[in-house]
């Protein structure tokens, strides 16, 4: 910002309304950045969560695949597992937090289709089967909640760069030109009155 106004007052006022609006638009950047601050502390939150979840979820589906296949055999089992369909829908869409676009999945899960008979199988390979497609489940949910914590880490650091460029710059150089233009105004006063002063004495 350029200090080189003129000393007027009609500049005095101006600066000193942008002043005014440029520190509340400072503030309202505080109350953004931590409200979004708040919302990543809480998807933090849910990602250790679901990652918890899924890391439990993983070892129990490695376990009913090990039973599987000690009790159909490992070709067999694979035969059943690459046979198996499921119709997943997966609908993105995006939601606002304070101006920045989070995603939200719309997952609507087809019925599993049991496309191989009872001969030759057991519970477990019903189970293996169920047991990873809740895992691919919480897969797509981490993955939107990771997501969604990049995009509100990426938008603090906006806001956060923002307001201090607001405060370490424009509002300083704008204080400063407004001091400066007040001394120059109390000055051209000062000087004025003295004139007046001195013309009123030889007058007399």
């Amino acid at each position: 910002m350029s200090n080189n106004y003129l000393p007027t007052k009609t500049n005095l006022i101006r600066l000193q309304n942008s002043l005014k609006i440029t520190r509340q638009g400072h503030d309202l950047l505080e109350r953004k950045r931590i409200i979004l601050q708040k919302e990543l502390e809480n998807y933090k939150g849910k990602a250790k969560k679901v990652r918890d979840e899924l890391e439990k979820m993983i070892e129990e589906g490695l376990s009913k695949v090990q039973e599987a296949n000690i009790d159909i055999g490992i070709d067999n089992f694979i035969n059943i597992a690459n046979g198996v369909k499921v119709d997943n829908y997966i609908d993105i869409k995006n939601i606002t937090i304070m101006g920045i676009e989070i995603p939200s999945a719309v997952h609507k899960k087809e019925e599993i289709k049991r496309n191989y008979g009872f001969l030759d199988t057991t519970s477990t390979v019903d189970e293996s089967i169920i047991i990873f497609n809740k895992i691919q489940e919480k897969i797509i949910e981490l993955a939107i909640i990771e997501n969604t914590t990049f995009r509100l880490e990426k938008g603090i650091m906006k806001v956060s760069k923002r307001a201090n460029a607001l405060e370490n710059i424009i509002i300083p150089e704008t204080e400063k030109n407004v001091k400066d233009i007040s001394e120059k105004l109390d000055e051209r006063d000062r000087e004025e009155f003295a004139r007046l002063k001195v013309l009123k004495k030889k007058m007399n």
